[in-house]
């Protein structure tokens, strides 16, 4: 569990977001929607979430933004 100390610069967190996350996001090869889905997963470690997330992906031509967590954390430079 993160403390209040855990919490990055609002400078750095900032930088790092459009440094980092957004470009390997591919956001700016996405396009917009008038009606924008979002699919959110959450449950236990083998509980089914990356095969729902794949099925997600295909009924949806893959047309997403997939924001995972776990892959998030590399760029925490606490966690």
């Amino acid at each position: 569990m993160s403390t209040p100390t855990d919490r990055l610069d609002p400078e750095l967190h900032a930088r790092v977001f459009e440094e980092q996350i957004v470009p390997k996001s591919l956001l700016s090869q996405k396009g917009s929607h008038e009606h924008p889905k979002a699919i959110i997963l959450g449950g236990q470690p083998g509980a089914g979430k990356g095969g729902l997330a794949r099925s997600a992906e295909l009924e949806l031509r893959d047309d997403i933004v997939k924001i995972d967590p776990d892959a998030l954390r590399e760029y925490h430079l606490t966690l």
